[in-house]
């Protein structure tokens, strides 16, 4: 039974890695589970058949039409010419001949200026999915990475919090004791269960970020159970390559996708402004017809047999009512518009390169202070217990060093999620972000 028993143990510490995910793992569920994800991807390819409808009005249309008529006409018989009418009576004479006539169309474009701008636009509205697709793409990368180290932030400070909690409830049960051998004042035992109360409070609040960052994860990827790869102690904080900001403001203007969608949004209406002006121009089609007619039953002025027909036909509208000329007044503001918007879109690329980029700067600085006040804090606890041991200190000091140890540590967990996320926002600014980067920073991951 023994043996048994760690055999199921063993099984379970080799398969206890499966139940656990890690970054890149997160992000597979979360293309395969996201709704909103997948309805971009089928938007993406319902625009992709835009580009087959507009080829269509360029190519030729085959038709093929028939049709059955049935005569009837009914006459006096005095009615007919060139009989003598005397001695006729005014009987009603009927005629009922049936028509079957069947025909092949077809037509095609010769000088069609609208199906040919339409067909230019579609491309640019092809390209310009493209685009929002990529853009899309980052910003679920961003966002799947944000809420999933999100998550690994809450549970961090959760332990920081409920470490701390422990250590003051020991810390208060200790100085319940002394007060009740009367070695302490009730004063410092006040102080303790107000510390104690304190970070019990910040601990359940903690939890109940944890909760809601746990939530906004499975919003991506579905309920999960898994735990979450966390990460390694001996993370390299690196700065991010190139070390100047002209750049990264450089790449952005190259690359940033926000700017690479306003330029094709400008594009796409610069091509409708064309699209309005070819309502100006005629259109010329080459036409031909073959078909076929039988008349029964026949007679001397029966049609029957084939015909066939070829020509080419124009149609040009003069006049209506001004509304093309409207039309393209509207599509030139329209294309103002656009412009505006480009401008506006290369003036915000340019501030979040510059803010991601400081930030950046800023939080590396930070990441090395706030560690450096952690670890001198901790010695400053360290040595405020041993100093109260002693004599030498109250326990209201040892309490507040104690505080700000904790403290210290919280900062520099919160520090060290800042840093890595404000890098790929950085990155993000500047088109760059995308799986590649997931896979480098799941690397630095591991399993507890």
């Amino acid at each position: 039974m023994k043996i048994k028993l760690m055999l199921v143990a063993s099984l379970w510490s080799f398969a206890s890695p499966s139940f656990a995910l890690d970054l890149v793992e997160t992000y597979e569920r979360a293309k395969q589970n996201d709704p909103t994800w997948q309805a971009n991807q089928q938007q993406f390819e319902a625009d992709q058949l835009n580009l087959g409808l507009a080829t269509g009005a360029l190519l030729p249309t085959v038709t093929l039409s028939g049709k059955i008529n049935r005569n009837s006409q009914t006459v006096k018989r005095s009615n007919f010419p060139g009989i003598d009418q005397e001695g006729l009576s005014d009987a009603l004479v009927s005629n009922t001949s049936t028509t079957k006539q069947a025909t092949l169309s077809a037509r095609q474009p010769l000088f069609r200026m609208d199906a040919w701008e339409g067909y230019k636009q579609v491309k640019t509205s092809v390209a310009l999915s493209e685009i929002t697709l990529r853009l899309q793409k980052q910003d679920h990368v961003l966002n799947v990475a944000e809420a999933y180290f999100n998550v690994l932030r809450q549970q961090a400070l959760t332990a920081a919090y409920l470490q701390e909690e422990k250590a003051l409830l020991e810390q208060l049960n200790m100085m319940n004791a002394k007060l009740k051998e009367g070695l302490v004042a009730r004063s410092d035992v006040s102080e303790a269960n107000a510390q104690y109360q304190s970070a019990r409070a910040n601990r359940i609040a903690t939890n109940v970020q944890l909760l809601l960052a746990q939530e906004q994860l499975s919003e991506y990827i579905g309920p999960y159970q898994d735990k979450l790869a966390v990460l390694r102690s001996d993370f390299i904080f690196q700065k991010p390559y190139p070390a100047q900001l002209d750049e990264w403001l450089r790449l952005a203007q190259q690359q940033n996708l926000k700017i690479q969608q306003a330029r094709l949004q400008k594009r796409y209406a610069e091509d409708q402004r064309r699209v309005e002006k070819a309502a100006l121009y005629p259109q010329i089609d080459a036409v031909a017809s073959y078909g076929y007619t039988k008349q029964t039953p026949e007679t001397l002025i029966s049609t029957d047999g084939k015909f066939d027909q070829v020509g080419v036909e124009m149609n040009w509208n003069l006049f209506n009512g001004g509304r093309t000329r409207t039309s393209i007044k509207k599509a030139t503001i329209d294309l103002n518009k656009a412009q505006s918007q480009l401008d506006a879109a290369i003036r915000r690329a340019n501030v979040d390169v510059k803010s991601a980029f400081m930030q950046v700067d800023t939080d590396r600085a930070k990441l090395e202070a706030r560690k450096a006040a952690m670890d001198s804090s901790a010695l400053v606890s360290q040595a405020s217990k041993a100093s109260y041991n002693e004599g030498l200190k109250s326990m209201v000091d040892v309490l507040l060093a104690q505080r700000n140890a904790f403290s210290a540590k919280q900062d520099y967990l919160n520090a060290q999620y800042d840093y890595l996320l404000n890098v790929l926002r950085l990155k993000a600014a500047v088109g760059q972000l995308g799986e590649k980067d997931l896979v480098e920073l799941n690397s630095w991951l591991t399993y507890q």
